[in-house]
């Protein structure tokens, strides 16, 4: 059975249900209806602005007549009082008449063309076409005139030969002439005979008696003292006239027939080391001239520049080479001159040994350099890159300082190195070239006189010498003509060439000549024998200078 409290507890809750969901049915009734009153207003205000008029432009057309008078429309928005336009209008007609034009309106029917006006002056040169192509050969031109007799119309072959007299009584000639009426002379002919003779270098042999550093077999003639004061000649000795040689030839003679008749015996080829042989061309440094600046160095300021000595071609020819530094395994090549001067490089060699010093040459197509920290020489050819390495001297000195990653060098004391080459540091080896071929100049490491080979072209050494000057008295040096000579100072403005050695007659030449130092830091100064130039690298600049020579010299007896 059931309690009346709970029943009376059971019936508050259910009235209180019953009140709640009456609450929230009235609430949501509440909420209706203001929902329905707010739209209903937003539907009258967008009632109201579609009903409102339309805002129509005002017709500019119709405008009082007052204001007609004083105002003019364009268009249908723009009104400007007329005054204005006036004032702008006549400012643009003055403009226009000050101009000599005319304002633009509508395009007009075209014209009748006018008559035809003045020619014109010829215009500018347009650009050089492209080469055509080539034509075809030409025909043949006439045979020209006969050209003159050569010095020697005998059937020998083209060779050196000297006549050598035959034992026995002379052969009695008779000729006839006409003075006025003929008359019968009678001369004393000395009999004679050709032989070959062939120069030492290269083929045959050299003849009895003949050593290293003689002069060239045959008449010689005697070079006068180099001195800048010269003895005066001593006249020369009128000759007469030679004895008329009559030799026996026969036409269509070969030359070990016409040898066999003779009695003339061939000598063997000489089959042995090369020789020094004789002095190609004799003479002697009489003035420099003035330098001549052909560019500048696009890198330090010490370094060398070159010119093949013995080129192969014409474009060789033309080429240049510059190194930089004491010390470099880079070799920079310009196709000439104009390019050099563009520093437009051509090729850069990297050889495979550091070059030492700046004493290098380009001869016949190679490069020859001294590598670096040893005896050795190189030979490296441009074209193929093929190298060749031989020992100079052992004893030669090549010790020097230490480098720095930088490839400089360190400073170090003379004890610790060998003595330099030159009054110039980190240089050792010195090459040369003339008209004999290829030299090189170096410094011993006991000893501080100067040194000096003779090499062939695959660094043979031929001959040696030893010249009694100290290695640091002079700033560099050359070969010409056989003879070296040695430059006083490379930092003076004016200095002299104060050392010469005649190296094919082993005997001093002195003298001086002055020489002239534009930048005062010479480091490199070679002897061209293509061009008879002297060339050398100036702090920087690169240049050369001609030389006087005395070649043609009369002979004098010495005192």
């Amino acid at each position: 059975m059931v309690s009346s409290d709970e029943e009376t507890s059971r019936r508050r809750s259910r009235r209180l249900v019953i009140a709640g969901e009456i609450g929230n049915a009235i609430f949501i009734g509440v909420l209706y209806l203001h929902a329905l009153l707010w739209l209903n207003t937003l539907n009258c205000e967008i009632s109201e602005f579609k009903s409102s008029p339309v805002r129509i432009k005002r017709d500019t057309k119709q405008l009082p007549v007052d204001l007609e008078d004083y105002t003019i429309i364009i268009g249908q928005d723009t009104i400007i009082p007329k005054n204005v336009l006036d004032r702008s209008c006549s400012q643009v007609h003055q403009y226009c008449s000050e101009k000599s034009q005319r304002l633009t309106g509508f395009p007009g029917a075209r014209g009748s063309p006018g008559d035809q006006g003045p020619v014109g002056p010829p215009g500018r040169r347009g650009p050089m076409g492209i080469v055509g192509p080539i034509g075809l050969v030409g025909e043949h031109g006439s045979v020209g005139e006969a050209g003159r007799d050569g010095k020697c119309n005998c059937p020998f072959p083209d060779m050196y030969v000297q006549r050598v007299p035959i034992p026995g009584p002379p052969v009695i000639k008779i000729e006839e002439k006409m003075v006025p009426v003929p008359v019968v002379v009678v001369k004393e002919i000395e009999v004679t005979k050709l032989v070959p003779f062939e120069p030492t270098p290269p083929g045959f042999g050299p003849p009895e008696g003949w050593a290293p550093g003689m002069p060239k077999p045959g008449r010689t003639r005697k070079l006068p003292r180099y001195s800048t004061v010269r003895p005066p000649p001593t006249p020369k000795k009128k000759t007469t006239q030679p004895p008329i040689h009559v030799v026996p030839t026969e036409k269509n003679l070969t030359m070990d027939e016409w040898n066999a008749e003779m009695n003339i015996s061939t000598p063997r080829p000489y089959m042995g080391p090369p020789t020094l042989g004789y002095n190609r061309k004799e003479c002697i440094l009489a003035a420099v001239g003035i330098p001549v600046l052909h560019a500048e160095s696009q890198y330090g300021r010490v370094g060398s520049w070159m010119r093949d000595a013995l080129p192969n071609s014409m474009k060789t020819a033309k080429r240049r080479w510059v190194t930089d530094g004491f010390a470099s395994p880079v070799l920079y090549e310009y196709e000439d001159e104009r390019q050099l001067l563009d520093k437009v490089q051509k090729i850069k060699y990297y050889v495979d040994y550091l070059a030492s010093g700046t004493g290098n040459v380009v001869y016949n197509g190679s490069y020859y350099y001294h590598k670096h920290g040893t005896t050795s020489l190189v030979r490296y050819e441009l074209e193929t890159g093929v190298q060749v390495e031989a020992e100079l001297d052992p004893e030669m000195s090549h010790v020097d300082c230490g480098r720095l990653p930088d490839h400089t060098f360190e400073e170090c004391n003379a004890t610790d190195r060998h003595v330099w080459l030159y009054d110039r540091p980190h240089n050792y080896v010195d090459f040369a070239v003339d008209e004999n071929g290829l030299w090189v100049i170096y410094a011993g490491a006991d000893s501080e006189t100067m040194k000096m080979a003779k090499l062939e072209p695959d660094l043979y050494v031929v001959s040696r010498w030893d010249v009694e000057v100290n290695t640091t008295d002079i700033a560099d040096s050359f070969i010409m003509c056989g003879v070296w000579y040695g430059l006083k100072s490379a930092y003076n403005l004016q200095t002299q060439i104060t050392h010469a050695f005649d190296l094919y007659r082993n005997d001093t030449i002195p003298g001086q000549v002055e020489w002239y130092n534009p930048y005062q830091g010479l480091t490199m100064l070679h002897y061209n024998p293509l061009d008879a130039r002297l060339y050398f690298f100036d702090n920087s600049s690169l240049l050369s200078v001609n030389v006087r020579i005395e070649e043609d010299l009369p002979e004098y007896i010495d005192d």
